[in-house]
């Protein structure tokens, strides 16, 4: 479908949209353009932001346990604690799945299942396919312009709530040094999260900047690795939804005049191609993502809760720290919400109301006049003692089976009685 010229400045192109999110990543240890074991070396600080931020679970817990009674600050930070642990569980499931997650956004970013396409190479000498052509482009553009829009309001929105939980901490932190005496004052860290044996150390070196160093990794990842780990999932579910949608527009030009009727067997055959990667491609984005998406879904719901319980003890304190604070965590745990939900359920949409699942099988089992006895190359044709209304389909045709034996051909009912699974095997 491109050219050499064209396809190394459509990657530029997809780079510049995600660029934020890739530059990010690296922070996080996570190397998204290069699977070797160079690439690899920014492991290592996976390694040690995750194991930093589980040393300060003891933090929290001692928090939890002090005050047990006080049900607005244990729930902050039991939220919060949640929070970072969905983190480390998404920075060490990156550790495995580098490489699939790896050559699942290189594939997107190349476009590669489009140059793949058999359509515009065998089809090419069509007048249809430069009309084709620019809408496939226009419809990618489309949904990577959107990707772009949703990573950066993501990006922005997490930025804002780690920084004021960081900037909150460090400046209060720094007006009680100067104003009370040492050790008559409780430290404020990055997240809530208590030390009982450097309590009363105030800033002294080191106790301050061990627990600022841990609770920092803490709240660091809670927010960059969010942005890193869903930014992946928002360009993985949008480009596939890009790929259905192009998908569409092939095949509700299968039966234009302007496809010679000798023609469109072999260029159906190529949307059956093209139907076939696309629906291995969101099987593999669907496995990749399945089990760490609904356990995320899960926990944002309950942080939800949390922030909307704490806005409402914002409200009886009048406390407007409180009520800035959780308004944009809301707004970072809602938007976590909606990445999931609603691309999922586009991507959902696109596959149920697409023209690929009306169209395409009802195009394969329409009859072709004319043509007896079937030739193997023939995708359907009629045969004496067929029923009206039946048509043979080749089986090498729907699942790339070998051979074109008489028993690779099986009778089928027609579009209105039944609609064949694309990419099912006959035997």
């Amino acid at each position: 479908m491109y050219s050499p010229e064209e396809a190394a400045e459509l990657k530029r192109r997809n780079y510049r949209s995600i660029r934020e999110m890739i530059r990010l990543s690296y922070t996080v240890g996570f190397n998204l353009l290069d699977p070797s074991r160079c690439g690899q070396v920014l492991r290592i600080w996976t390694i040690v932001l995750s194991l930093s931020s589980l040393a300060s679970l003891y933090g929290h817990w001692q928090m939890l346990a002090r005050y047990i009674h006080d049900i607005p600050r244990i729930g902050e930070t039991a939220g919060t604690a949640l929070q970072f642990l969905t983190s480390i569980a998404k920075m060490w499931y990156f550790l495995f799945a580098h490489r699939q997650i790896y050559e699942l956004l290189r594939k997107a970013r190349c476009h590669e299942l489009l140059q793949k396409c058999e359509l515009f190479e065998r089809m090419s000498d069509l007048p249809v396919i430069k009309g084709i052509r620019q809408q496939v482009e226009s419809t990618m553009n489309r949904y990577w312009a959107s990707t772009r829009r949703q990573i950066l309001i993501y990006l922005y929105s997490c930025i804002c709530v780690t920084t004021n939980y960081f900037i909150n901490s460090f400046v209060i932190n720094l007006y009680r040094y100067f104003t009370k005496p040492k050790g008559s004052y409780d430290l404020m860290l990055p997240l809530p999260s208590l030390y009982p044996a450097w309590e009363h150390k105030g800033l002294e070196f080191p106790y301050y900047h061990i627990q600022m160093y841990l609770e920092t990794c803490s709240l660091y990842i809670c927010g960059m690795c969010a942005v890193s780990f869903d930014g992946v999932f928002i360009v993985l579910c949008l480009h596939s939804v890009g790929l259905v949608r192009s998908l569409n527009q092939m095949v509700e030009h299968a039966t234009s005049e302007l496809v010679p009727p000798d023609r469109r067997v072999e260029y159906l055959r190529c949307c059956i191609y093209q139907y076939q990667r696309v629906a291995n491609f969101a099987a593999e984005v669907n496995d990749c993502f399945r089990h760490i998406t609904f356990t995320q879904f899960l926990l944002s719901l309950f942080n939800w809760g949390l922030a909307l319980f704490q806005m409402s003890v914002g409200l009886g304190t009048n406390s407007s720290i409180t009520m800035i604070r959780m308004t944009m965590y809301l707004v970072a745990a809602g938007y976590q919400i909606v990445v999931y939900c609603y691309n999922g359920q586009r991507f959902a949409t696109a596959v149920e109301r697409g023209d690929c699942q009306r169209l395409l099988p009802g195009a394969m089992v329409r009859r072709v006049q004319g043509v007896s006895p079937p030739h193997p190359h023939d995708a359907d044709a009629h045969e004496p003692g067929i029923p009206a209304g039946r048509v043979l389909v080749h089986a090498n045709v729907l699942a790339h089976a070998d051979g074109d034996g008489p028993d690779k051909w099986t009778v089928l009912p027609a579009a209105a009685e039944r609609q064949p699974e694309i990419g099912h095997k006959v035997e």
